[in-house]
């Protein structure tokens, strides 16, 4: 019997990888190392799905977010953690 091992394709809602980029973006060590970051809203990511980003970011207490126009916001945070 012939076996075939099974692919499984994992597919990310437009929601999901803009999260996903903003969070490699954060966690880049230039970021990391100045507790800021300014992203921004490409061309292909839908608005609802920045609005929730932003939305969620906001919410954060950790989290200061300044919008800087149309599809831009800095990030500020502070550590949660102590060393």
């Amino acid at each position: 019997m012939l076996v075939h091992p099974v692919v499984f394709f994992q597919s990310f809602s437009r929601y999901e990888q803009l999260n996903s980029r903003v969070h490699r973006q954060v966690n880049s060590p230039a970021a990391q190392a100045k507790r800021q970051t300014v992203i921004v809203r490409q061309s292909s990511e839908r608005l609802e799905d920045w609005d929730k980003l932003i939305e969620q970011l906001d919410a954060e207490e950790s989290v200061r977010v300044t919008l800087l126009g149309d599809g831009v916001a800095q990030l500020r945070w502070t550590n949660q953690h102590s060393c």
